[in-house]
């Protein structure tokens, strides 16, 4: 078997990339996804795929997913009814919540609350009581009351059980007992118990997302069964890896239990991909620009590392996951412009979405959209369809922006530049939020631009950023799908710590993380992960004492053992305080929660460096179109990217198109063709 295949479902298209291990060649597709039964949009994307790359299903060896499942699932509610066993007393925690409530709010009209995903007639408190801080037993569990609540529960029709219990991450013995009887009284009913899904202080968040994971499961469970028995059928014997928000990767059997930590898999990939090219380009800082067709995702990779945070945000549900640090913003293709009653132009964050589309779709849309503006300037020239299928009505497009121009006074390309001005601040917005607001110089940083519309937008955003350089990998459009074959097998295991520098030695510190590495090596060991190929990160989550906003600091545990971790923890999160807030305090430092990361190697895709050969890219021309840059248009040559190789070069202004996106080169800027096929963009001055 000599082929590995990343598969990504997506609302719209399920994307697939093909890496073939004896060529080091990539094939990619898209075909519609399937809403209704996404398993079978996923196998059809594979067979398409692989025909596409000249192979079968049956020589597929690694099969890395990246699913929406539970995506949507939380955005529509449409999971499981979830019971939930509490401790007696507490049965309003979700209720409750924080001094924060999710929910969209509306002024002095007030908020919705969104209820809770386990309801309260689903809900049953058992007596029994672990004491905080030291975890002893109080009172013993009412087991015989543990089952009357279950059998109460099966009875109503919950398909799923939750079990969060007081100071349970401090001594998980109670929630034991009760999965334990669970597992006698109703066998075939999953249960999530919160100290294995959240071993970490806060009532609330701990059972929250405990109730998730269960909100989930049955759901999962039927896709994933589905899905195997469907690539079964098509003949596949590959090994599947279902990949997780944080960017890592899991067997199907872990996902069925957690797949709370599926709640970002696609966005995740893109970026993890972006991060492993641009290591290979010798730019291991980078800021990623993810534009799709409804909205656009933005994220900030440090020494090669993409940004990770434990706060998952779901619409209006957060709750503790490790995922990848994505910032959206509701600017796409798709994104619709208007004129409001002040005479200013707002761009989204309403979309045409796939039906009908912007305007130039044909499909019956009206309304003038980013991808009609940048039609009419010329952007994506005539020879274009998208998808490589679809043809453009370029009239449509005039039409609909014209309505725009008329309300503004100006000339149907001033309102088209207008609309493309307007999207690009919101996502350079959405770029500060990750950079500028969290104490990072933008200019000190690259740019990965990729996702159906990211190379169009990209090189205007990096001239007002300063971002250089601005880099485009081949088949941008299938990113994310590219980022699950680069990504390694890995979870986290975590423990609250609750102890000051003052208190605790560095030798100390690294005896308990070494304990959870124990956990961490027992999971790799059961993914079927070779013991030469496990390696760990271990993390502090930092604060101040007596404060609460807390920052992940990485540990050297070695240092720690020499009784120097300590200090050099210390001086990180100090530095990275000062650096977002802009103060530091003379206060001792608290360890809130200590975390370790085990990571397997998996090699699901290897890209080689080819040899630099002639700068002279004439031969990629396949014509000349007039396009619209800085107030005038431009006869601008039209590049084929698939005839681009390593070494040529581009001045621009220029427009190279592929099946998936469309890159845009804006003039005094100058493309090169790097070793890896990427376009790496820069200002013609800093040549």
């Amino acid at each position: 078997m000599t082929h590995n295949l990343g598969v990504d479902v997506g609302g719209t298209f399920t994307d697939v990339i093909v890496f073939d291990e004896a060529t080091n060649e990539l094939t990619i597709d898209k075909v519609l996804s399937t809403p209704e039964n996404p398993s079978h949009g996923v196998v059809e994307g594979i067979e398409s795929a692989v025909e596409k790359a000249g192979t079968s299903v049956a020589d597929l060896g690694l099969l890395f997913h990246g699913t929406t499942v539970v995506t949507n699932m939380l955005l529509e509610e449409t999971g499981a009814r979830v019971g939930l066993l509490t401790s007696a007393g507490h049965e309003d925690v979700l209720h409750l919540a924080r001094a924060w409530t999710p929910g969209p709010l509306y002024g002095w009209m007030g908020m919705e609350k969104p209820d809770p995903l386990a309801d309260l007639v689903d809900t049953r408190g058992v007596a029994g009581r672990i004491s905080s801080p030291d975890g002893e037993e109080t009172t013993p569990l009412d087991e015989e009351g543990v089952r009357e609540a279950v059998r109460e529960l099966q009875e109503a029709g919950v398909e799923s059980l939750t079990v969060a219990l007081l100071n349970s991450y401090l001594n998980p013995a109670h929630e034991q007992q009760v999965r334990d009887i669970v597992a006698e009284e109703a066998p075939e009913l999953p249960v999530s118990i919160s100290s294995e899904i959240v071993p970490e202080y806060g009532e609330y968040e701990r059972t929250l997302t405990t109730v998730i994971n269960d909100y989930a499961r049955p759901q999962v469970i039927r896709y994933l069964d589905d899905l195997d028995a469907s690539l079964s059928d098509a003949g596949s014997s590959a090994t599947m890896n279902v990949v997780r928000s944080d960017g890592g990767l899991m067997s199907p059997r872990a996902a069925t239990q957690r797949p709370v930590e599926l709640a970002l898999s696609g966005p995740s990939g893109g970026v993890v991909g972006a991060a492993t090219i641009a290591q290979l380009k010798g730019v291991p800082d980078v800021l990623t620009l993810d534009m799709g067709g409804t909205s656009t995702d933005v994220s900030l990779v440090e020494d090669g590392k993409p940004g990770t945070t434990r706060q998952t945000k779901v619409g209006y549900r957060e709750f503790k996951s490790r995922a990848v640090d994505v910032n959206t913003v509701g600017a796409g293709g798709g994104s619709i412009a208007r004129v409001q009653l002040s005479g200013s132009l707002q761009v989204g964050p309403e979309s045409a979405g796939a039906d009908p589309g912007p305007a130039c779709y044909g499909q019956g849309g009206e309304e003038p959209t980013v991808t009609d503006a940048n039609v009419v300037l010329g952007r994506i020239p005539p020879s274009v369809q998208l998808g490589g299928r679809m043809e453009l009505d370029r009239e449509a497009a005039r039409d609909a922006v014209a309505g725009i121009a008329e309300d503004r006074g100006t000339s149907v390309e001033e309102a088209a530049q207008a609309i493309l001005d307007i999207v690009n601040e919101n996502m350079y917005s959405a770029l500060r939020v990750v950079s500028v607001e969290r104490g990072y110089d933008p200019r000190e940083f690259g740019l990965v631009a990729f996702g159906g519309a990211g190379p169009m937008h990209a090189n205007a955003l990096v001239d007002v950023m300063d971002a250089y350089p601005l880099i485009i990998p081949p088949g941008p459009g299938v990113m994310s799908a590219f980022g699950f074959l680069t990504s390694d097998i890995q979870n986290e295991f975590s423990e609250t710590y609750l102890q000051t520098d003052r208190d605790v030695s560095g030798a100390d510190v690294a005896d308990e993380l070494a304990t959870i590495r124990d956990e961490a090596t027992a999971w790799l060991d059961s993914e079927g992960v070779a013991e030469a190929d496990h390696s760990f990160e271990y993390f502090a989550d930092c604060r101040y004492y007596r404060q609460d906003i807390q920052m992940s600091i990485p540990v050297d545990i070695d240092a720690l053992r020499a009784d120097t971790g300590l200090a050099e923890i210390k001086d990180d999160f100090e530095t990275r305080h000062d650096r977002q807030f802009g103060f530091s305090l003379d206060a001792p430092l608290e360890i809130a929660n200590l975390r370790v990361v085990g990571k397997g190697a998996v090699q699901g895709v290897e890209l080689e460096a080819r040899d630099l050969g002639d700068a002279d890219a004439s031969g990629a021309v396949t014509g000349h179109h007039d396009v619209y840059f800085d107030g005038e248009y431009h006869e601008t040559p039209i590049y084929d990217r698939s005839r681009l190789t390593p070494g040529n070069e581009l001045s621009g202004p220029a427009i190279v198109v592929e099946d998936d996106s469309t890159v845009v080169v804006q003039p005094d800027h100058r493309a090169t063709v790097d070793r890896y096929a990427n376009i790496e963009i820069t200002r013609e001055e800093d040549q």
